[in-house]
C-alpha cells in the first residue's frame, strides 16, 4: 500500500489477502478512490490504531463487492454494527458496505448524521428505515441504489436542503415526502429516479437546484404543502423539465 505522512493513497493488490484488508495502525487519513486499481475486499477491518479526521467521500468506491466492516476493540475513532462503518458514538454513519445484504436496513436510533456516499451504490437494499434523531443527511448519501423503493425521511430533520445527488439513480424509489422546514433541493438530488411518480414538497421549499429531476420521466404528480403563490415565487432551474410539466396539487383551503 501506498503510505504518505499518514494518508493512505493506494491499496495494492496484495494488500488484500483472501479478501480482507486491514487499515494500518497510525493511518489518520483514506484518500478517495485508494482501492480504484485491484479488485474489491469483502471486508475492511480497522485496526485498534487507525483514526480518521476528516469527511468520508469517496474512499471506499470501487469496493463493489464490500460486504461488511469491522473495528478491532480498542479503536477510538470507530465502531462497527450489523457491518456498518461508524463514529465511535455511533452518532455518525459513515458507510455501508455496497453488498450489504438483507433487503431492509434501519438505521440505530441516536444516529444524527448520514455522511456524504454513505450508502452509494447499496444494490441489495430495497428499504432503509431512518430514524427521527437524523438532523443531517450529506451530498450522494443514497445516489445509485438502484433497488430501494422505500425510503421515509423524518419529519423532525432539521437541515434546510437534501443535498446535492442525494437520490441520483434510485431508479426504483416511486415516492417520497420531502420534510417540512426543507427550503433547497440540490443539484441532480432525484436525477434518474425513472420510477419516481409522486413527490410531496413542503411550503418552506424555495430554490430547486439544475437537473435536480432530469430524467425523471413517470412524475405525474406532486403535492405542495403551501399555497400556489408560494410555488409560483420558486427559483426552479434548467433540467427540471418533468418537474414543472407535472400535474400540481395544494391543500384544501388555498386556492
Amino acid at each position: 500500500m501506498l503510505i504518505e505522512n499518514g494518508s493512505l493513497t493506494q491499496v495494492e493488490n496484495a494488500d488484500i489477502r483472501n479478501g480482507v484488508f486491514v487499515v494500518p495502525d497510525g493511518i489518520r487519513e483514506i484518500y478517495d478512490w485508494a482501492f480504484r486499481k485491484f479488485p474489491s475486499p469483502r471486508k475492511i477491518i480497522f485496526s485498534a490504531g487507525a483514526s480518521y479526521f476528516g469527511g468520508f467521500d469517496w474512499p471506499f468506491a470501487h469496493c463493489h463487492e464490500l460486504e461488511y466492516f469491522e473495528v478491532e476493540e480498542g479503536n477510538q475513532e470507530f465502531s462497527a454494527e450489523d457491518g456498518v462503518l461508524f463514529d465511535r458514538s455511533k452518532s455518525s454513519l459513515f458507510c455501508c458496505p455496497a453488498k450489504k445484504s438483507g433487503g431492509s436496513y434501519r438505521i440505530p436510533d441516536g444516529v444524527m448524521d448520514i455522511d456524504n456516499c454513505a450508502f452509494q451504490g447499496c444494490l441489495g437494499l430495497t428499504e432503509i428505515i431512518i430514524p427521527s434523531t437524523v438532523t443531517f443527511i450529506g451530498d450522494w448519501a443514497f445516489d445509485g441504489c438502484f433497488g430501494l423503493k422505500v425510503l421515509c425521511l423524518p419529519q423532525q430533520i432539521r437541515t434546510k436542503s437534501l443535498g446535492d445527488f442525494i437520490f441520483r439513480s434510485c431508479v426504483s424509489l416511486a415516492e417520497m415526502t420531502v420534510p417540512n422546514g426543507v427550503e433547497l433541493i440540490g443539484w441532480g438530488a432525484f436525477q434518474g429516479c425513472a420510477s419516481l411518480k409522486y413527490i410531496s414538497f413542503p411550503g418552506t421549499v424555495r430554490w430547486i437546484r439544475e437537473d435536480a429531476f432530469r430524467g425523471c420521466d413517470s412524475l405525474s404528480g406532486i403535492l405542495f404543502r403551501g399555497t400556489p403563490q408560494q410555488w409560483e415565487k420558486n427559483t426552479i432551474k434548467e433540467g427540471n423539465e418533468a418537474l414543472t410539466a407535472a400535474n400540481k396539487v395544494y391543500p384544501k383551503g388555498t386556492l
